[in-house]
């Protein structure tokens, strides 16, 4: 069978323990997904064709089967009993799939929405891929901008509920699926069981500890940990080191202070682990910005940094395991007791995007009149789609965190980073262990003294050490950042001169400075001005990558 590879200029993307999924439900046209194959990666292999749905898919998917009915699932995050519905299959595995029935086929995405699933109506049918590109040639015509989405990768670093930067192109939500019938496609959603899960005080530190280590010793002999100076690595490498030999890896965060990196040497010491750090050279982020947002689809401005890293690590055989999620879960990330304490939901659902949005499109003089406040309504908008859906619940605030930021921001770097060329294990996302931590008060998880007595439950000695999550202030002079130098400087203002519209969006003495790198310069040094030229050089250079395909003239505020 072929490696399944996405060729491009950079960032190619090699299948190797997850498939590249394709195929429709509905009245599905022979033309129409002929156009979807030839756009899709190579070594595509049909696993079923039917009058409801067809599915194609470039390496092993798993099946199940059931009565009358039967399914096909890829990318589970979790393992459990063999399933016996769709359902099952999204919240006990966390993956995305295909139910066959006698009449009908359902699509679906897992429960937490961790799964890429992009679909395209066209006709009487629902076409779907796990990458943006194969879709958008399905059909003739023009595409456009979804400025909702590009608000929200400007304000909270990815975008929210169902956009993706094309109008045309949506990602499918949490729980949510699209079934077919005889001339009828129609969208589902379900709750999965972790949602009646409410704070009861009796989940105590080292329960939840236990429950996390559970998920980790079903871990492969070989396994490998990108190990960094937060909690979320430290107890992964505390709980899997009881029981095996494990690789830690460390890399430089680009945050010029590299904090990460003498934390992690101490945690390895103690664990007696063998540790390798990875340094990147001056120009990393220069040489791997655009390879980063090709295999991202263009929807976040994170995790340039650990590209190189991921690099080296991609011929390794080892499971890697990555925390993502033990911060929301046992820290409640982003939820302070004004945001648990909120009068209301509407109320809530405000504070918990002033959260997120860290300021980013508080400094209106970066952008042009009046486009920093329609950014905000458009991604407050957003927000209120993604994560009204849990208004009343305890944990409302902490389960918006998880499907905004985490599922759609922060989830791709071990989902589309590390994977699919390399295993990755995401304990912290079981459905057992996200149970648990919704019983736990937010009370007690806020300012992480919940978390903290976890780690000391797995192992006092290592809880104890330096982490950057301690409340200290680093001190010493920071060094320069890699993505503040002057040739990723030159190369952010390069891509956003270079589309006429991106432009636009800056301020008139933004643009200037664009022109000046003694300007330039002093915009980097700065965090918001930063941000800025990153998410403006994100969208540049995603406009002129679809040029020829976008049909609208730029953003209109009206």
């Amino acid at each position: 069978m072929s490696d399944g590879i996405i060729r491009g200029s950079d960032g190619d993307i090699t299948y190797r323990t997850r498939p590249y999924v394709c195929g429709a439900v509905g009245e599905w046209d022979p033309e129409t997904f002929r156009r979807l194959r030839e756009s899709s990666p190579t070594g595509l292999q049909e696993l079923h064709s039917g009058t409801t749905a067809v599915l194609w898919a470039t390496g092993r998917v798993s099946t199940w089967a059931a009565g009358e009915s039967r399914g096909f699932f890829w990318g589970d995050l979790a393992e459990s009993a063999p399933p016996s519905s769709w359902t099952s299959v999204a919240e006990q595995r966390l993956a995305a799939g295909l139910e066959l029935g006698r009449d009908n086929a359902v699509l679906h995405t897992d429960g937490l929405g961790l799964q890429d699933l992009y679909v395209r109506r066209h006709g009487g049918a629902v076409y779907f891929s796990v990458r943006i590109d194969p879709l958008l040639d399905i059909v003739d015509g023009g595409l456009r901008t979804d400025w909702t989405a590009w608000s929200s990768i400007a304000g909270v670093t990815a975008p929210l509920a169902d956009t993706t930067p094309f109008l045309e192109i949506r990602r499918m939500q949490a729980a949510t699926a699209w079934r077919a019938e005889p001339h009828r496609v129609e969208a589902l959603t379900f709750e999965p069981g972790w949602l009646g899960c409410e704070p009861n005080g009796k989940v105590t530190p080292a329960d939840a500890a236990d429950i996390v280590a559970s998920h980790v010793e079903g871990a492969r002999r070989q396994a490998a940990i990108t190990l960094s100076g937060g909690w979320d690595s430290r107890l992964l490498a505390i709980l899997a080191r009881r029981r095996r030999r494990l690789i830690a890896w460390t890399t430089s965060n680009d945050d010029g202070r590299d904090r990460d990196i003498d934390y992690a040497q101490r945690v390895a010491r103690a664990l007696r682990m063998k540790h390798r750090v990875f340094l990147p050279g001056a120009d990393a982020w220069l040489d791997e910005h655009s390879a980063v947002r090709q295999r991202l689809n263009y929807q976040t401005t994170h995790h340039v940094w650990i590209m190189p890293l991921v690099r080296a690590l991609h011929e390794r055989q080892e499971e890697f395991l990555d925390g993502l999620a033990g911060d929301v879960l046992f820290k409640s990330l982003f939820v302070s007791q004004e945001v648990a304490n909120a009068p209301s939901a509407e109320h809530q659902r405000r504070l918990l995007w002033n959260s997120l949005e860290q300021k980013r499109l508080q400094q209106r003089g970066l952008l042009a009149p009046g486009v920093a406040a329609a950014f905000e309504d458009r991604s407050r908008a957003s927000l209120d789609d993604a994560v009204s859906r849990f208004a009343g619940h305890p944990a409302a605030s902490t389960l918006g965190v998880l499907h905004t930021r985490t599922a759609r921001a922060i989830g791709s770097s071990a989902q589309w980073l590390l994977a699919p060329e390399v295993n990755v294990r995401l304990p912290f996302v079981h459905p057992t262990v996200i149970a648990a931590a919704l019983r736990v008060p937010l009370t007690a998880k806020i300012g992480g003294g919940f978390y903290r007595d976890m780690l000391h439950a797995a192992n006092p000695a290592v809880a104890a050490l330096p982490s950057t999550n301690d409340p200290v202030k680093p001190t010493g002079t920071r060094a320069q950042r890699r993505q503040a130098n002057l040739p990723a400087l030159t190369a952010m203002a390069q891509a956003i001169r270079g589309d006429q519209a991106t432009l636009m969006l800056l301020a008139p003495d933004m643009r200037q400075a664009l022109k000046d790198p003694d300007a330039l310069a002093l915009i980097g040094r700065s965090s918001a001005g930063l941000r800025t030229l990153q998410w403006a050089s994100l969208l540049g250079e995603w406009r002129t990558r679809y040029a020829s395909r976008l049909i609208d003239s730029g953003f209109d505020q009206g």
